[in-house]
């Protein structure tokens, strides 16, 4: 109904321009009456009532799901036969306000003109009308292509996310497995905190951004369940911005960062190592630094299935504006920095 009202709105000031501009040009041409202002308004009724049952014909006949190129002869056909119905509309008003006399007087070398310009208003109405159509089908098209793209995308991303957690679960029961045999009591303490992740795990699954603050949480929690299996071999410094706390990031980031550098780092080696994890605001964008002990062609077997899981994501969530950057730091650790634009934020 709203579209409705702004047609018909456009369509009474539309008609109504067109009668004032009638009407100067016939005053400036030394024709102006009040008999010339009753023709003129009568005409732009007239062609009101015919434009509109030409809309409707145009609807009926489906007009506007046609392309330009097939639409263009039946409109430009249409116009000379709706033009035809509104001249003569508008020659009735002659005899009524001026007489049959001055009508048969007058001649009709008058009508071909007249009839070449209302063709042409209509014509140029017609356009008018399909390309406001034609504007609003390709805008709703981009819209729902905008929509399909992010149904997809969100879709990806969980089954991007679904991926994580099931990974991350797996290397926590592998730990806890080899630990019951080894300290059955260290094992019950690992449990408890096994339930905490677990907990953040399923959660995490339902959003596609949570604060730093709260992924630290987890890291903390899983920085214990490793510091229970790897005992003195495994040592911790975390050095974050606090003006950072709370710059949303994809869930299970960090937490997989982590989970890389301990499982594919410090437990391989000997004497173990240390994880550093840091973070910064810099540039407009977050900075966040994981360092761990250990070379990356140490861990050459492994597929890499985390990282690259996290650059889908970010590809996915930023697009170019975020990346992840894993190379060796000096001749014994590995770094793994990654950086998220603050004005792409997800929701």
């Amino acid at each position: 109904m709203k579209r409705f009202h702004v047609y018909l709105l456009c369509q009474i000031l539309g008609w109504s321009v067109h009668a004032v501009a009638n009407i100067i040009f016939a005053a400036l041409n030394g024709f102006f009456s009040w008999q010339s202002i009753v023709m003129f308004s009568w005409s732009a009724c007239a062609a009101m009532f015919c434009s509109h049952a030409f809309r409707a014909w145009i609807r009926r006949r489906n007009w506007l799901k046609l392309s330009p190129l097939r639409a263009l002869p039946r409109v430009f056909i249409a116009s000379i036969v709706v033009g035809a119905a509104i001249t003569l509309l508008a020659t009735l008003s002659v005899p009524i306000m001026m007489g049959l006399t001055a009508l048969m007087r007058s001649g009709w070398l008058w009508v071909f003109p007249s009839l070449f310009v209302w063709s042409v208003t209509v014509f140029l109405w017609a356009v008018i009308y399909f390309g406001v159509h034609y504007f609003e089908s390709f805008e709703t098209a981009e819209v729902e292509k905008l929509r399909l793209a992010v149904v997809a995308k969100d879709a990806q991303l969980r089954v991007l996310l679904a991926q994580v957690n099931p990974h991350f679960i797996f290397n926590c029961l592998n730990s806890l497995r080899a630990l019951i045999l080894e300290d059955p009591q260290r094992a019950q303490s690992m449990v408890t905190e096994l339930a905490s992740m677990l907990r953040y795990s399923l959660q995490s699954g339902k959003t596609e951004a949570v604060s730093l603050e709260t992924e630290l949480e987890a890291v903390s929690a899983y920085l214990k369940l490793e510091a229970i299996r790897l005992e003195e071999r495994l040592q911790v410094k975390i050095d974050v911005d606090p003006g950072s706390l709370e710059t949303p990031i994809p869930p299970m980031l960090l937490q997989t960062l982590v989970e890389n550098g301990v499982k594919h780092g410090v437990s391989r080696l000997p004497q173990g190592g240390e994880i550093r994890v840091a973070s910064s605001m810099r540039d407009g964008a977050l900075r966040i630094r994981v360092e761990n002990s250990g070379q990356l062609a140490e861990s050459a077997g492994s597929t890499r299935v985390g990282l690259e899981n996290i650059r889908q994501r970010l590809q996915l969530l930023y697009g170019d504006a975020a990346s992840l950057v894993l190379r060796n730091q000096d001749a014994e650790s590995v770094i793994a920095e990654v950086s998220i634009p603050l004005a792409k934020s997800p929701a």
